[in-house]
């Protein structure tokens, strides 16, 4: 059998990324040991994070999927983090708003499109 097991990046910061990740979106740490830390959601999905080189990569976009994009969007703003761009939905059936995390990854939260 092949299946997904995690992303793996490399950060400048485990405590900063930890505390970005863990700390403000308020994903679950799933495993940590020294120099690394594993984190994920409900639905299954991980990335690891590990100190080390080379940080950055072009193409690459974390998404994290919340209940309601706006909500969330407030949240966070509300605790100091910057955003690209607000909530907008999207073509494709997802509304979405773009960040970066501490180490300039690409990240959105997003959230289905609320049809009335």
């Amino acid at each position: 059998m092949t299946a997904y097991s995690h992303l793996h990046v490399h950060v400048s910061s485990l405590e900063r990324t930890r505390a970005f990740y863990v700390g403000q979106l308020e994903l679950e740490v799933l495993l940590e040991r020294p120099g690394y830390v594993r984190i994920g959601g409900g639905d299954g999905f991980h990335i690891g994070f590990e100190e080390g080189s080379p940080v950055g990569s072009a193409g690459i976009e974390i998404v994290i999927r919340v209940d309601d994009v706006d909500e969330a969007y407030e949240r966070l703003r509300g605790i100091g983090v910057a955003f690209d761009t607000a909530p907008e939905d999207q073509p494709w059936g997802a509304r979405h708003a773009w960040l970066r995390d501490p180490d300039g990854y690409p990240l959105s939260i997003c959230s289905p499109v609320v049809t009335a």
